[in-house]
């Protein structure tokens, strides 16, 4: 008998097991252990229950044999297979490669114990394989992402015109740094998800297994199949695309998701694959600013892959702590109850949007929550397992390098230049999240930043992109007395 493990992060719509001749049964492991591990968002419980129940009931209809440990077993990950491997009298096991370090190894310790021959198939989860970026990142030590991004370009063909890329020019960042216009703008709706009776038996188990979670089971709202992960995607590229680039750094406080694609909890399950994605909106080169185009397409093959490759390249990220920071999260920021009146309106707002949604856009994650994170002095790694438990999208590949690297600082400038943080007034430009521009420069979040400045002179002295603001606090820290 041979087998092939689904992992829930692998949720493709043809498994490259499918293609196996030798694969007899497919199996899928529920374990509540393993959404035990931390306070995951109920939306991210609930997405991988339905998701991975939904590619089981696929792989029937297209007459595969499936096994499935059910959640309500009680299984640990680990003793579930195990039960599978013994009854079903497993030979050889495969699987695809898994994007988080030791799973694999993980796997193949519990074949030896059992006798079991292994397969691992490669990682479908993104466009480069697993061996050119560890090639790219061991030829190139010091490189930063553009760098990655260029040969991702060149590599790919995407976006170029021959040997030169389209218009031009790499990167048209600095054309989509623009706030929301003062009179407003119309933001499209996510497309509504129905619920079928998968959707609804994941709610109702992870609202009886994991009540004490955060977020809501009831107020799920992510697509868990293939299908309705396509037409998210289609009402992307044909309703907010065009502005996204514009407005990409943008935050206002009662839009969650503005013109951001929300497809990443999709891509990091398999429920879209990057190449579809890539196809879709270069479809619309033609129709949608360039600069906008260019800028999405630069999240997904430059710095999600990126990310990839920094996770694969740098294990040593895990516990880096450049300004070693030694502050607890307060329980507040897992629960949402009790948040002290002194946390400033962007922190406030972003965090409820976080407990409702298990999301918010990156501009948000990175200057508003982990620009607040550093400047309080919060440990890298407590600020790295709260992002791990709250977002839906988060796994270990992205959140190491993410937070730990650019979000955080904490590796010293390996990932980025330099410490992503701010006070009031960058996001008063991008968000008004005061009254008034003085009120900002007035708040706790430009007092903290100078603080930080202050007290962390001696890690940030000699960064050329901080010579100016070390120049201000130093004047600052004068004038004070």
């Amino acid at each position: 008998m041979k087998a092939a493990l689904v992992l829930a992060t692998q949720l493709f719509d043809r498994h490259p097991a499918e293609d196996d001749p030798d694969i007899d049964v497919f199996v899928l492991v529920e374990s509540a252990a393993v959404f035990d591990r931390r306070p995951y968002h109920s939306h991210k419980i609930v997405l991988l229950l339905a998701g991975m129940r939904h590619a089981a009931a696929r792989l029937e209809a297209a007459g595969r044999r499936v096994v499935r440990v059910p959640l309500g077993d009680g299984a640990g990950f680990a003793e579930g297979l195990r039960g599978v491997l013994r009854r079903e009298r497993v030979e050889g096991l495969a699987w695809m490669s898994a994007t988080d370090r030791d799973v694999d190894a993980r796997l193949r310790r519990i074949c030896a114990d059992e006798g079991v021959a292994t397969r691992v198939y490669a990682d479908e989860l993104f466009l480069t394989p697993a061996d050119d970026v560890d090639r790219w990142f061991a030829e190139h030590p010091g490189a930063r992402m553009e760098d990655f991004y260029r040969w991702q370009r060149r590599r790919t063909g995407i976006l170029m015109d021959g040997s030169s890329p389209v218009g031009r020019r790499w990167n048209f960042d600095a054309d989509n740094r623009e706030p929301l216009p003062r009179t407003g703008v119309a933001v499209p709706a996510l497309p509504e998800v129905p619920r079928d009776e998968i959707v609804r038996g994941a709610i109702a188990e992870t609202r009886a297994m994991f009540g004490d979670h955060p977020g809501d089971p009831e107020d799920f709202w992510l697509p868990v199949t293939p299908e309705r992960a396509r037409s998210w995607l289609t009402a992307f590229v044909r309703d907010r695309l065009a502005s996204f680039g514009r407005y990409e750094d943008a935050m206002k406080a009662d839009e969650p998701f503005l013109f951001h694609s929300v497809l990443s909890p999709l891509l990091n399950v398999g429920l879209l694959r990057v190449e579809e994605v890539v196809d879709a909106a270069t479809a619309h080169a033609g129709d949608v600013p360039l600069a906008s185009l260019e800028g999405f397409i630069r999240q997904i093959i430059g710095w999600r892959e990126y990310m990839r490759g920094a996770y694969r390249a740098w294990p040593a990220l895990e516990g880096a702590n450049h300004f070693a920071l030694a502050r607890e999260l307060e329980p507040w920021w897992y629960t949402g109850q009790g948040i002290p009146d002194e946390v400033p309106v962007p922190v406030r707002t972003v965090l409820e949007r976080v407990h409702r949604w298990g999301y918010a856009h990156h501009i948000e994650r990175l200057m508003v929550l982990g620009n607040w994170f550093l400047l309080q002095g919060y440990h890298p790694r407590e600020v790295f397992d709260w992002y791990s438990a709250l977002f839906v999208d988060a796994y270990e590949w992205v959140m190491v390098p993410n937070v730990q690297g650019m979000s955080q600082y904490a590796d010293g400038g390996r990932v980025v230049t330099k410490p992503y943080i701010s006070g009031g007034a960058y996001l008063q430009k991008m968000g008004s999240w005061w009254r008034s521009a003085q009120e900002a420069r007035d708040s706790v979040f430009t007092d903290a930043y100078w603080r930080f400045l202050d007290e962390h002179e001696d890690a940030l002295v000699g960064n050329p992109r901080l010579t100016m603001p070390l120049a201000q606090m130093r004047r600052r820290r004068e004038q004070e007395g």
